[in-house]
């Protein structure tokens, strides 16, 4: 059985309780960062499998949060190599799909897909879309930058899946090209005036169609590099911009 986390407890989360109305059961699923990212660019980061030792790409402008965390949690990285290493095992879309629906916590109502990692293949991705399909009475939400295989799936994705196309990675053209939501990372309150998106910090512009926000850098990041310089301006300012544990 694949794992997923119960997610209800990080701080971010919570606030979906201040627009929703109620506080939803949310879960989480994650795979390793990096090496489950196909298209990752300005935001790859790897966590080693044993070590936790954490390599940035080479064109990585920021470090992706999720593989810190796992570079500070065995616990995380044995949870998300479990999963991916039972996924991969799967050769078919359909096995994929049985694995992942059975999978499901039963009081689940809003899930996250990959707070960690992305869709690897294009098998993979049509699994999640045709188990939330199953699932109509329940939310599953993703952030990804495997745009190919949204666009290869355009008119088939449930409604009840939101995506966010995550700007950053190697086929962005496409997301201006199809028209497609986008989430992109900021460095400050200015930059994201300037381009005219709102700031997510509770999931609201995530889990609904209101079109394109932005994300404040968060997570560690390395000394010295402009994304550091960022962190460390917003603490100075007071700006809430970190998603810790409540």
């Amino acid at each position: 059985m694949l794992k997923f986390s119960r997610a209800s407890k990080q701080a971010k989360l919570k606030e979906i309780e201040k627009w929703l109305g109620y506080m939803p059961v949310i879960y989480s699923i994650s795979l390793p960062s990096g090496y489950s990212c196909p298209f990752a660019v300005e935001c790859l980061s790897k966590s080693d499998r044993v070590t936790g030792k954490i390599v940035d790409g080479k064109d990585t402008k920021y470090r992706c949060f999720s593989a810190s965390d796992e570079a500070r949690s065995p616990a995380a990285r044995r949870q998300r190599w479990h999963n991916f290493d039972i996924l991969r095992k799967l050769r078919d879309r359909d096995s994929m799909v049985e694995m992942i629906y059975k999978s499901v916590p039963e009081d689940l109502d809003i899930c996250r897909v990959h707070v960690g990692g992305d869709f690897f293949n294009q098998r993979y991705f049509e699994a999640w879309m045709i188990v939330a399909g199953l699932m109509p009475g329940r939310k599953f939400y993703a952030y990804t930058k495997s745009i190919p295989y949204w666009v290869e799936n355009i008119g088939k994705i449930p409604e009840n899946f939101i995506l966010n196309g995550s700007k950053g990675g190697s086929r962005d053209s496409m997301l201006d090209e199809y028209s497609l939501k986008v989430a992109e990372v900021v460095l400050s309150l200015e930059e994201a005036e300037e381009k005219g998106i709102p700031i997510d910090s509770n999931e609201y512009y995530a889990l609904n169609d209101g079109g394109n926000f932005a994300l404040l850098i968060h997570g560690t990041q390395p000394k010295g590099s402009e994304s550091g310089k960022a962190i460390k301006e917003l603490r100075r300012r007071g700006v809430k911009f970190s998603y810790k544990r409540g």
